[in-house]
């Protein structure tokens, strides 16, 4: 099974591997492009400020900040519960239903045509098995989730 930090890899090299061959690569930083740099674009395409940051938000560590990975623009026009404490978002969870997400250091609580926009099914097996909350549960079920994200974004 591809972890969404693997398939972050794979993309990583690609780019590099596209910078490489640009006849012009070294001329805006004065260095030829590295593998490191291509990672850091990647890592800022998803939300994340770098690629240990990353790292450490798909691998399912609870995190002071977790990044705008959860957030597209085309969700900005739906009404969520926004929280500043992931207490809260499980106890809104509770009275209103729908999906705990992380966003930088607070959580929504989202419905179904959120998760539509990314590019995702509520209705997969892996948010059940979660409760429906991407900030705890079975990690494996979570890293399947974030990997459907990127192959959909």
């Amino acid at each position: 099974m591809l972890s969404p930090i693997e398939e972050l890899k794979i993309q990583a090299k690609k780019h590099h591997k596209a910078q490489s061959k640009a006849p012009d690569a070294a001329l805006s930083t004065g260095h030829p492009p590295r593998l490191k740099d291509s990672r850091l674009v990647i890592a800022r395409r998803y939300g994340f400020r770098h690629w240990d940051h990353a790292r450490e938000v798909l691998s399912g560590s609870t995190c002071r900040d977790y990044g705008t990975f959860w957030y597209s623009p085309p969700c900005s026009g739906l009404l969520n519960l926004w929280c500043a404490s992931y207490k809260e978002a499980h106890q809104q969870q509770k009275t209103h239903g729908g999906f705990i997400l992380p966003y930088k250091n607070q959580y929504l609580v989202v419905e179904q045509h959120y998760l539509e926009l990314l590019g995702l099914d509520g209705r997969d097996e892996n948010w059940a098995a979660i409760d429906f909350d991407w900030c705890s549960g079975d990690i494996g079920c979570r890293q399947q989730l974030a990997l459907q994200r990127i192959q959909r974004w």
